[in-house]
């Protein structure tokens, strides 16, 4: 056993900042900080599936884009529980919390990127949903603005999601190492995979892909959505700030 130990590598060789002061910043932010906001999360969209996701809210359309952002938002604070907080109580030596979060990170960091692809997307459905039924003709809302499209829309986003992030799945790996900050013991350590570190993967997926698939092309299109909502509503009157009202409060929150 001993001489099997002696052959792991170092918990160190994929360990990031070890700087103390870091530390104590990493464990008040994410360690304490983190899950007092993210319960407060947890409840806020718990109650928001419940209401919008309720028998009466689902003959709307915008509400089921609503309660599947509240659904998707509610599973990835979860995961984000996962990452970041067991990360950061992982390095004040305890050892069941590093085993989980060693053997549990390489599947819950997907997970966190499909439910993050999930609920940009769902903004941005919601954002057109609301641009139909504000600004376009009666017909094309009759026929778009639906629960049964909502719903088949919904369902689209989640396996386009689940296909985009897919190569994430293949980025990180668990090892089993020896930790020298705790008297030499057995533990486990995440390391990111040769995909994860090739230069030409990290450009084209991480700042060409997610630049515009994540970041600036959904948020423009929401803006741009919402600047003909809101022009349509100034000149339509109240009737057109009931329909998008729960998603204009939503949308504040873009991830």
């Amino acid at each position: 056993m001993e001489m099997q130990e002696e052959e792991l590598p170092s918990c160190s060789m994929c360990l990031g900042s070890s700087d103390a002061e870091y530390m104590r910043y990493n464990m008040a932010v994410s360690g304490v900080i983190l899950p007092i906001v993210g319960l407060i999360g947890l409840c806020g969209n718990f109650l928001v599936v419940i209401v919008y996701g309720s028998a009466e809210q689902r003959v709307n359309s915008t509400s089921i884009y609503l309660a599947a952002l509240a659904a998707s938002d509610f599973l990835m604070i979860c995961t984000a529980l996962v990452l970041y907080v067991f990360e950061a109580w992982r390095h004040q030596g305890l050892h069941l919390v590093a085993t989980i979060y060693g053997r549990s990170a390489p599947y819950v960091f997907p997970i966190s990127t499909v439910l993050q692809t999930t609920s940009v997307y769902f903004c941005v459905a919601a954002a057109t949903d609301c641009f139909i039924a504000v600004v376009l003709p009666s017909r094309f809302k009759d026929s778009c603005c639906t629960p049964r499209r909502a719903t088949m829309t919904v369902i689209c986003i989640t396996i386009v999601s689940v296909i985009y992030n897919v190569p994430h799945l293949f980025e990180l790996t668990s090892i089993d190492c020896i930790d020298e900050r705790y008297n030499y013991s057995l533990s486990v350590q995440i390391c990111p995979t040769e995909l994860r570190n090739n230069v030409v993967y990290y450009q084209l997926y991480y700042t060409y892909m997610y630049t515009i698939f994540m970041a600036v092309g959904p948020l423009l299109i929401i803006v741009i959505l919402n600047i003909c909502v809101v022009t349509a509503v100034l000149k339509k009157g109240a009737s057109g700030k009931r329909v998008c009202f729960r998603f204009t409060l939503k949308i504040f929150k873009f991830p």
